[in-house]
């Protein structure tokens, strides 16, 4: 059985995310009745391998954190048998094809690691690929394709299977792990960043499998918000190392350097690299040498953990399949390596494949059979039919804590298929959703509203965004941070960087403003740079709230990422601002403080905020709270900054994040002035 929370989706309240192409259906919240929310639950029951299609509400019970809930609602949905291509009707919009998806008896995503896959394994595949599709997918299921270079909101969903049959047949060699020309535009240029050296090949695999897990990443990410019922993701791979950090690849061994030659462009004597800048995928050595220090500090066993526990709060099932049967040699064209070193490799592969599919509900055909088209049908025999039912949680408390699913049925012998449980939403979710949280009476009291607001700020954090924006007010400016998700910088579009607009203009209330007119500055994004601070506009503001939107352009792409919040420039007798911009120092970003619109941070960093003053004799005490709005025994340092070229001082508070544990908190700074004093708060998340 399958446990969901209607929809957990992810707020972003004071965002506006979307991009240049036809914007899907807004991600709906937790509904909400009387301070309870709505819980769905998809329940697989079989005896002896058939599914069992007789159950009544009174056969069912459903436990919540070992609690009896209500059902609300329970009914049987099953899969009509396949019909032929030509009786099944497909729609021609996105919006009908989202509509579909929602539902859909079921929804199955074929994704086929080609990097991983050798072409004899994508051969081998092909077969039961197509007899799968005959004798499994229904007139009432929809199915689509990924590969990792697509984005998931490129995959097209479909009732007709022949488009994917004729792909899979015409193309049978789309498997490149063992082909010598492979090398994507990038890769080529770390190449001749590092030739004849080791560096290169390693920098190689750790980027194609950091670009298979964050295409599964994002297609998890995905499915969550198309429905809430089961998904199915069928992974054709032959399985990851899943890196960790290398001191060898870390240490490396310097690039060639530049030599001396004539600029085409100028005619002038100018110092030439192996990779000129103005073609397609070229890296200068120092953008080489950032992503080899990237790429030798990544863990993606942390990063295949996070993705199967986001699959499974997702309601996403991985099936891996490695199509090449009972094999040998994981490596057969490796004549250099021992054959007890390439078993090893190959039984660690399939032990990750196999916790894939364990832990998200799902199953694995691996080299136990030589039959994988059987095995494929096998394996999803016993999800042709099964239970929705629905219950109002009891639990009524909007922690965002993990609440575990136990459903019993009052029959011997049957099978139940559940995941543990679901993620119950917060307050600031449960407020965004337009509900009244209610406490309860004996609770705790309410936080205070700088608390409040500092955590409902952190929302949009819960979830992966291409990119973020944050901004602050002050006396005739505003500053703001733009932030590219670490994803979205992998993107080949990104890769050789892009341009920033932002753009400022008054709140218009009514038709008419007293602020200042609409600005605009350009700034230059470049390649591997994720964070784009900008320091005010050419003219100053008068007070007044202002929508500040950022539009970011890949310099390889057409279709750009927007993004907006609101701020308030304080009036002229303001001495302090309105808001804090933070700033990240850790493993990687050196010794630097660099900002960041991301309220993510880890234990390993510090963090610092900065707001603008008009005078650095004002005095300030700096706090670190709960998010009950308790003060934490930590030290926060507190200093002043000014920035001669902007004419601003600036208040800084700083704490080290070491002692804190996973969670939500709120760094406060209290600036006295004439009166009560300005509470200026950050509310941030510490994640593992």
């Amino acid at each position: 059985m399958r446990i969901r929370l209607t929809v957990l989706g992810m707020v972003a309240a004071s965002l506006a995310l979307a991009v240049a192409q036809e914007r899907p259906p807004e991600e709906q919240l937790p509904r909400f009745r009387a301070g309870a929310n709505l819980v769905r639950v998809d329940a697989y029951v079989s005896l002896d391998g058939v599914a069992v299609t007789d159950l009544k509400p009174a056969d069912v019970e459903i436990f919540e954190d070992d609690k009896p809930q209500r059902i609300e609602t329970f009914e049987l949905i099953a899969a009509r048998a396949p019909t032929p291509q030509s009786e099944r009707i497909n729609f021609t919009t996105v919006r009908d094809m989202r509509q579909e998806a929602n539902d859909a008896a079921r929804l199955f995503t074929l994704f086929f690691d080609r990097a991983h896959v050798s072409v004899a394994g994508s051969y081998h595949a092909n077969k039961p690929i197509v007899e799968t599709l005959d004798r499994v997918i229904g007139p009432d299921d929809l199915i689509g394709t990924m590969t990792a270079e697509m984005s998931p909101s490129a995959i097209t969903y479909s009732r007709r299977t022949s488009s994917i049959e004729r792909m899979v047949t015409d193309t049978w060699h789309w498997g490149t792990k063992d082909r010598l020309a492979q090398d994507s535009p990038q890769e080529r240029a770390i190449r001749e960043c590092y030739p004849s050296s080791w560096i290169a090949d390693e920098m190689i695999a750790r980027r194609r499998e950091r670009e298979t897990l964050d295409a599964l990443e994002h297609l998890v990410t995905h499915l969550d918000g198309l429905r809430p019922e089961r998904k199915f993701v069928m992974v054709f791979t032959e399985g990851w190392p899943l890196y960790r950090q290398s001191d060898a690849l870390a240490g490396g061994t310097a690039p060639r350097t530049d030599g001396v030659g004539v600029d085409p462009r100028t005619g002038r004597i100018s110092p030439s690299t192996p990779l000129d800048s103005s073609r397609e995928g070229s890296l200068s050595l120092e953008s080489c040498e950032r992503e080899r220090v990237m790429l030798a500090f990544i863990d993606h066993e942390l990063k295949f953990r996070e993705l199967l526990q986001r699959a499974n709060r997702a309601n996403v099932s991985f099936y891996p399949i490695d199509a090449r049967g009972l094999i040998v040699f994981d490596r057969p064209t490796r004549f250099d390596l021992p054959p007890s070193v390439d078993a090893a490799w190959l039984r660690d592969r399939h032990e990750d494949l196999r916790m894939m599919a364990l832990q998200t509900d799902g199953q694995v055909v691996l080299d136990s059979t030589n039959d994988i088209s059987g095995a494929m049908q096998k394996i999803f025999a016993d999800v042709g039919s099964y239970y929705l039912a629905s219950y109002y949680s009891s639990n009524q408390k909007l922690d965002g804590r993990f609440r575990r699913i136990r459903v019993e049925v009052k029959r011997d012998k049957v099978e139940v298929r559940a995941r543990p449980g679901y993620l119950a939403p917060t307050e600031a979710e449960a407020r965004a959703g337009g509900a009244t949280p209610e406490r309860p009476a004996g609770s705790r009291p309410a936080p205070p509203p700088s608390v409040t607001r500092a955590l409902d700020a952190i929302a949009p954090g819960r979830g992966n965004l291409p990119v973020r924006i944050q901004a602050a007010g002050g006396r005739g400016l505003i500053r703001a941070v733009v932030e590219l998700d670490v994803a979205t910088v992998k993107q080949p579009e990104w890769l050789s960087g892009g341009t920033l607009r932002l753009t400022v203009e008054p709140e218009r209330a009514g038709g008419a403003t007293t602020a200042s007119p609409a600005q605009t500055v350009t700034v230059a994004i470049e390649p591997g740079q994720r964070s784009i601070p900008v320091d005010g506009m050419e003219s100053p503001l008068v007070a007044g709230r202002y929508l500040v939107r950022a539009e970011l352009t890949p310099r390889a792409g057409r279709l750009p990422i927007q993004v907006s919040t609101f701020v308030t420039v304080p009036p002229d007798t303001a001495v302090v601002g309105t808001a804090a911009l933070a700033l990240r120092r850790g493993p990687s970003t050196g010794l630097a403080y660099v900002p960041t619109a991301d309220p993510r941070f880890r234990r390993t960093e510090r963090l610092r905020i900065e707001v603008p003053l008009t005078d650095a004799a004002i005095q300030a005490t700096g706090r670190l709270l709960t998010r009950e709005g308790a003060a934490m025994p930590l030290v926060v340092s507190y200093s002043t900054r000014v920035d001669d070229a902007k004419k601003l001082t600036v208040a800084v508070a700083e704490v080290v994040l070491a002692p804190l544990a996973a969670g939500e908190y709120v760094l406060e700074l209290a600036i006295k002035k004439a009166g009560e004093p300005a509470i200026i708060t950050y509310g941030f998340r510490i994640v593992p």
